[in-house]
């Protein structure tokens, strides 16, 4: 029987040693053995790495400087061996089976690159709130400029399953762009290069917590937001319409001014909007 294909989980870390049993446990017990963990410490001050080592010769750990989320993760990447690559956040939980029902699909898809799944929203000490359906597959690459802003990928790094040689292909992730919506850059560039698809079940845990919650203010989110808009048109002038770009550029804004208005924060609202209505370089 031939040897299945070795699947390299990353775990890019940052002060989650409160959350990194519950997620290391998951990976470490899935029903799909044949893994490969790299677990990147970003240079936390909690226990984060002293709890990785009780995992020892089950997990290879890489400490860095802390440099952000995308430098973990490419960290991660350079010292991946495995045909096809997962991330997981380290406060995200896996279900048992999600690597094996990847693997699978695309094993049996070779034309589809990345497969990701359903996700269920639980609280701090995982108790359930509500589940949310995965709903975009097939040439996804216009979703990105038709939906800005919003998850196409859902949840992003912790749900899918890529092709190893896309990941390293596209360059890994964007380390300029390390702050929020840094995910929605990477699947772009990923769409771009293949057909995605998804496992119609809910497979991985996502954990609402305060101290995710806290550490992004609305105004960094929307600026993270919109550099990943502007490279969509920088990198795509050629296939998008100056008249295409600006109503995506206001739908983004649109949809954080709503947000704000929903909060209350009518002066944030409209601080948000104004650069839609700005003259840029669409």
């Amino acid at each position: 029987m031939p040897m299945k294909p070795l699947v390299t989980v990353v775990i890019p870390n940052f002060n989650y040693a409160k959350y990194l049993p519950d997620c290391l446990t998951a990976i470490l017990s899935q029903s799909y053995a044949h893994l490969e963990i790299i677990f990147v410490d970003d240079g936390s001050t909690d226990d984060s790495i002293v709890i990785a080592q009780t995992y020892s010769g089950k997990v290879h750990i890489i400490p860095n400087e802390h440099s952000g989320v995308n430098s973990a993760r490419n960290l991660g990447i350079r010292n991946a061996n495995g045909k096809y690559i997962a991330f997981c956040d380290s406060d995200d939980v896996w279900l048992s089976t999600k690597i094996e029902l990847q693997v699978n699909f695309l094993e049996k898809n070779p034309e589809c690159g990345l497969v990701y799944s359903g996700i269920q929203i639980v609280t701090e000490d995982l108790a359930f709130i509500e589940s949310v359906d995965a709903k975009d597959a097939g040439d996804c690459s216009k979703e990105f400029i038709k939906r800005p802003g919003e998850a196409i990928v859902l949840l992003g790094a912790s749900t899918a399953l890529i092709r190893g040689n896309l990941v390293k292909e596209i360059g890994g992730f964007d380390e300029s762009l390390n702050g929020p919506g840094e995910d929605l850059d990477f699947f772009r560039r990923i769409s771009e290069k293949t057909t995605i698809n998804f496992i119609d079940d809910h497979l991985v845990m996502y954990r609402q917590h305060q101290i995710s919650a806290s550490r992004v203010s609305s105004e960094k989110y929307y600026d993270g937001n919109r550099k990943v808009l502007l490279k969509l048109f920088r990198e795509n002038r050629h296939r998008t319409t100056c008249v295409t770009r600006r109503v995506s550029w206001i739908k983004l804004h649109w949809t954080f001014f709503k947000n704000e208005l929903k909060k209350l924060k009518f002066l944030t609202a409209v601080k948000q909007f104004l650069p839609a209505l700005r003259k840029i370089d669409y």
